[in-house]
C-alpha cells in the first residue's frame, strides 16, 4: 500500500500538467488579484455585475464564475475573503478538477495500470492510492493559491488582515475538506467512465455552475409537488463549497455529514467498478 502511494505521489508530480497548472494558477492569480480594484472600477463590469443582479432568480444567468473581493473599512483585504472568494466562485475546485482529470485518466490512456493492476491483491488499494494524490494535490494547490493571492494583495498596494485564528483554522479546513471530496468525485468518475473528455466536461460544468442551474430548475418542479423548501444544491458538495465562509459555523454539522456521504460513496463505487471490470 505504502509503495503504491508513494507511486502514485512520484507519478504525479513528474506530471508536466502538474506544474503548468499550478504556474498558470499562481502566475493568473497574482494579476488578477493585485488588478482587482482596477477591474471592480470598470464600467463593463459594474455593467455586468448589476445584469446580474437584476437576474439572480434565473438559474440560466448564473452559469459562469464570477469573484469579486471586497475591501474591509479600512481599505484592506481580509485573508478568509480572499480565500473564500475564490473558493465560493469555484475557481480552485475548477484547476483541482481539471488536473484530477488528466492524473487519473493518464495510467489508463497509456496502459501503464495493466502493468500493476494485476499485482495488486486488492484493488479498492489502488484508488485508495490515487485519492491520498488527489489530497496531496489539494493541499499544495490551496497553499500556492493563498501565497499568490497575498502577494497580489501587496502589489495592488493594500494589506491581508489576518481573522481570527480559529475562524482560518474552521474555514480553511472545512474548503479543503470540501474540494478534495471534490476531487476524489471526479477521480471516481474518470475510473468509472475512463473517458477524460467526459469527465473534464463534467468537472467543468459542475464549476462553471451549470448543474447548479439544472438543480434549481428541479426545485421549481419539487417545489409544485409539495417539497416547499426544495434545495437540491444544498446536499451536494459543490453546494456547500459555494455556501460555506466566514459565517457559516450553523451549518458545520451538516456540511461534513455531506462530505462525509459524498467521500464514502465516490470511493466505495470507485472501488466497485474498478474490481468487477478489465484494467483496459
Amino acid at each position: 500500500m505504502l509503495n503504491m502511494i508513494r507511486m502514485e505521489l512520484y507519478r504525479m508530480v513528474r506530471m508536466k500538467s502538474f506544474w503548468v497548472i499550478l504556474i498558470i494558477v499562481g502566475v493568473v492569480n497574482v494579476i488578477t488579484v493585485s488588478l482587482n480594484d482596477v477591474m471592480k472600477d470598470s464600467p463593463e463590469l459594474q455593467q455586468a455585475i448589476e445584469a446580474a443582479e437584476s437576474e439572480k432568480d434565473n438559474p440560466v444567468a448564473n452559469i459562469g464564475m464570477s469573484i469579486t473581493m471586497e475591501r474591509n473599512e479600512d481599505g484592506n483585504y481580509g485573508f478568509l475573503e480572499i480565500i473564500t472568494s475564490a473558493a465560493k466562485g469555484m475557481l480552485c475546485a475548477l484547476f483541482i478538477g481539471i488536473f484530477t482529470v488528466i492524473f487519473a485518466t493518464a495510467d489508463f490512456n497509456s496502459g501503464y495500470i495493466k502493468n500493476y493492476g494485476g499485482a495488486v491483491k486488492h484493488r479498492w488499494q489502488m484508488v485508495f492510492a490515487k485519492g491520498t494524490a488527489v489530497l496531496a494535490y489539494t493541499v499544495i494547490f490551496f497553499a500556492l493559491f493563498i501565497a499568490s493571492s497575498c502577494l497580489g494583495v501587496f502589489l495592488g498596494g493594500h494589506k491581508v488582515v489576518m481573522d481570527p485564528a480559529g475562524k482560518i483554522f474552521e474555514v480553511l479546513c472545512i474548503q479543503g475538506l470540501l474540494h478534495v471530496v471534490f476531487g476524489w468525485i471526479i477521480m471516481s468518475l474518470c475510473l468509472i467512465v475512463r473517458n477524460n473528455l467526459i469527465s473534464m466536461i463534467v468537472a467543468c460544468c459542475i464549476s462553471m455552475h451549470v448543474f447548479a442551474a439544472l438543480y434549481s430548475l428541479a426545485d421549481k418542479g419539487l417545489r409544485k409537488l409539495g417539497w416547499k423548501n426544495a434545495d437540491i444544491l444544498d446536499y451536494t458538495v459543490s453546494g456547500r463549497i459555494m455556501k460555506y465562509g466566514i459565517d457559516s459555523s450553523n451549518i458545520l454539522n451538516s456540511t461534513l455529514v455531506v462530505a462525509a456521504a459524498f467521500a464514502i460513496a465516490a470511493c466505495l463505487f470507485g472501488s466497485l467498478y474498478l474490481t468487477k471490470k478489465d484494467l483496459v
